[in-house]
């Protein structure tokens, strides 16, 4: 086995704690990860931004999901991207897993104090206007350098190949997680490939999912 096949390979993953599809393809990664040699870099995009009617300006305080963003950004800057992650996975948890509203400050509190941070961080970060900021940059990043139009968006550090997906309906887990990431880290080393969809019509009711 070469050196390169066993170096991680370097994923920046865009995602929106609000976002249902996103948590699955996020929980599938983090399967991915005990399976193959990846590193992921969790990065923020806001689907109140990109959804906004033109000319109306984001609530970055009382809108849809900001505070939980701005305290996963705080999240970030205080203890890097394993806490993102953890803060990610207890919102994830309240949001789909227990139908929880993540709008709501008590929840992100909570969640704040599952993922070891404390709940005072979510103040923290809704008195630092700063991280509105953070959460602006990467998204500006996903549409920029990606086009990204909404997350899941997945792409190689350094690569200006980026893929709104794989949507997933099941969690995949050990080699069938290993295999979908063979075929999907393929795709995304294809500049030349822009698109492969399938109606949702066909899927099952999509139910309640937490990590494990």
């Amino acid at each position: 086995m070469s050196l390169e096949a066993t170096q991680p390979k370097k994923v920046n993953m865009h995602v929106d704690p609000l976002c249902p599809l996103a948590w699955r393809t996020a929980l599938w990664m983090r399967n991915v990860r005990q399976e193959r040699p990846v590193d992921i870099t969790w990065k923020l995009f806001s689907l109140e931004v990109v959804n906004r009617q033109e000319g109306v300006q984001p609530d970055y305080v009382n809108g849809r999901g900001w505070t939980a963003l701005r305290t996963l950004a705080l999240a970030r800057r205080q203890k890097g991207n394993e806490a993102l992650e953890k803060l990610y996975v207890a919102l994830g948890n309240a949001a789909h897993g227990r139908k929880e509203n993540i709008s709501e400050r008590s929840v992100v509190e909570a969640a704040a104090q599952e993922a070891g941070l404390g709940s005072d961080i979510v103040a923290q970060a809704l008195s630092d206007e700063s991280t509105v900021q953070d959460v602006l940059n990467d998204h500006k990043e996903a549409v920029d350098r990606y086009a990204a139009f909404g997350v899941p968006t997945i792409a190689f550090e350094g690569s200006t190949v980026g893929f709104y997906g794989p949507v997933i309906h099941s969690v995949p887990e050990g080699e069938e997680a290993a295999t979908l990431w063979d075929h999907t880290s393929y795709f995304l080393t294809q500049p030349n490939v822009f698109e492969l969809k399938r109606d949702r019509v066909q899927a099952p009711p999509w139910e309640p999912v937490s990590a494990k």
